[in-house]
């Protein structure tokens, strides 16, 4: 028996009866067993945790994550809970009086709901409040940004603005001038390039912050589906003081018109610096936007008569392109997608890319999916594409006061977050959050996959197609499911010897009970690679 240098004694585990231990050497599992057979300690220095009868899992990752935003996120005027746009008012007015040193006053978290009677967002419904600082506030989604007048001057835009790209849009009001609202990424870059950063210190203690507020989650993982050089140096110093308490997939984000070699480049730094902590062997590409914006990519037009389809972010011919170099460079691609239009597109590029490299283990990656056409179901395991699915997304289409019911239409939503019909056509799955869009708690993830309902609203008997995910499933997409996307499967997922001690108590046993209780339990313990990160 190798040397033991943590033992955790009395847990329970799922589908298990009795007490069990897990012995620690490390940062690996060295042994697993009845508590009553526990290896005899070989050293006074060896830590022992009683587990009280509570539940051990594997650590959980989130498979779609934005660690960066999120952290700064906290740091900002958070708009969740807004109920109105009065409410937003008085939310905004308020955060101004407390913050009068903030040269900009930025927020995030509104929700298209706000706008539900027609309305839109109007860069007077600021001034109303904030008429003499520069306001911007982001959606929840991350894809419409809401200004006012004075940012607007500050960036230059108030005249209006051409972004370059047609998947990105500056409204322009019946004036003439810029409204305030801004469409993906492009058009809020405009605003977002003349806001005064946040210092490198202010963005690691933030950092720091977050990594404690996830541990508390029994977060010990994420696949961080934003990076550049910035973010990598970021968290591999990160890991090199012993501050990363997450282990972190970091794939680099490709925009319209990057440079090929930027892919080369970061293909052979990924293959140079291997860490346990961070991998970034991957690329992230945006096929389409979101719904709510009617900026994701549809086969059909919206159900608002308006005979849009969205737009696709990328020329084709680019998208197919960049997909290529990434696969023929060894990386894994992750794309967002989550019109069934963008999806398909998403789904043909990898089949070309595969004609053009051939067959590999690729594990390439549609992110989102929130609405799959029937013909391209099989498609995700013909072309061995993962599905990285975002549970607590499907609570926008279950309003039906947020533009996603509306505008995807009832022909349309029995295809939207199709998960049963995925994994009953063979494909892997992955789950996450997407946070800060969504909360990041993995157990209310767990239990909106299991628990949700149909989006016709129709009774349980209706042949409306049962989306939902048994808890084991639920858990495998946090888990096993997970470690695969991440091509960790041999060494994350598991409570097994050999594998790497991410390890979580709970105060409760979730699969004993029933789904809708899943997030009443606590994390009491989290640990990764044999270390404590967190304990209540």
């Amino acid at each position: 028996m190798p040397f033991i240098d943590l033992l955790l004694r009395n847990i329970a585990l799922p589908s298990q009866t009795g007490q069990y231990a897990i012995a620690i050497g490390g940062e690996r599992i060295v042994w697993i067993g009845p508590d009553r057979d526990a290896p005899p300690l070989r050293s006074a220095h060896t830590q022992v945790i009683d587990g009280s009868g509570m539940l051990a899992l594997p650590g959980l990752t989130d498979c779609h994550f934005h660690l960066h935003n999120g952290a700064r996120a906290l740091g900002m005027l958070r708009l969740e809970d807004a109920q109105s746009i009065a409410d937003l008012q008085t939310r905004l007015a308020a955060y101004a009086a407390t913050h009068p040193h903030l040269p900009w006053l930025i927020g995030r978290g509104w929700r298209y709901r706000l706008f539900a009677d027609g309305q839109a967002p109007d860069r007077r419904l600021l001034d109303a409040v904030v008429p003499d600082r520069p306001v911007l506030l982001t959606a929840f989604d991350g894809h419409t940004a809401w200004a006012n007048t004075v940012a607007l001057q500050s960036a230059g835009i108030l005249g209006g603005a051409e972004t370059g790209n047609p998947f990105s849009v500056v409204v322009i009001g019946a004036d003439g001038l810029a409204s305030g609202e801004l469409r993906e990424a492009p058009a809020m870059d405009l605003v977002r390039r003349v806001v005064p950063p946040p210092s490198e210190a202010e963005l690691r203690n933030l950092l720091r912050r977050a990594l404690r507020e996830l541990a508390a989650l029994g977060l010990t993982g994420v696949h961080n589906m934003d990076g550049d050089e910035a973010q990598r140096t970021r968290y591999r110093d990160l890991a090199a003081a012993g501050e990363l308490t997450l282990r972190i997939r970091l794939p680099f984000s490709l925009s319209p018109g990057a440079d090929p070699a930027q892919i080369m480049e970061w293909a052979a730094d990924a293959r140079q610096h291997v860490h346990p902590f961070l991998q970034t062997d991957a690329v992230k590409l945006f096929v389409d936007g979101v719904v709510e914006a009617k900026t994701a990519l549809m086969l059909a037009p919206y159900a608002d008569g308006s005979g849009e389809c969205g737009v696709a972010n990328y020329d084709p011919a680019e998208f197919v392109d960049l997909i290529t170099r990434a696969d023929a460079a060894g990386l894994q691609v992750c794309v967002h997608a989550i019109g069934d239009g963008g999806v398909r597109q998403t789904l043909d590029a990898f089949a070309a890319a595969r004609r053009a490299n051939g067959r590999r283990d690729a594990r390439h990656r549609v992110e989102h999916a929130e609405i799959v056409d029937p013909v391209d179901l099989p498609r995700f395991a013909a072309l061995n594409a993962i599905a990285s699915v975002q549970p607590l997304h499907v609570d926008f289409g279950m309003d039906q006061d947020n533009p996603w019911w509306r505008l995807v239409g009832p022909q349309r939503h029995r295809y939207g977050f199709p998960w049963r019909d995925l994994l009953r056509a063979g494909a892997t799955m992955a789950l996450g959050s997407d946070w800060p869009v969504a909360d990041p708690d993995p157990l209310r993830g767990m239990q909106v996959a299991c628990t949700r309902g149909k989006l016709d609203f129709s009774p349980p008997e209706s042949d409306f197609p049962d989306q939902r995910l048994t808890l084991a499933e639920a858990l495998a997409g946090y888990t096993t499911w997970a470690a695969y996307a991440g091509f960790r499967e041999r060494e994350l997922g598991r409570l097994e010897a050999g594998y790497l001690a991410d390890v979580i108590l709970l105060d409760r046993d979730i699969t004993a009970g029933p789904p809708d209780q899943i997030a009443i339990a606590r994390v009491m313990l989290t640990m990764v690679g044999g270390k404590v990160v967190f304990a209540r």
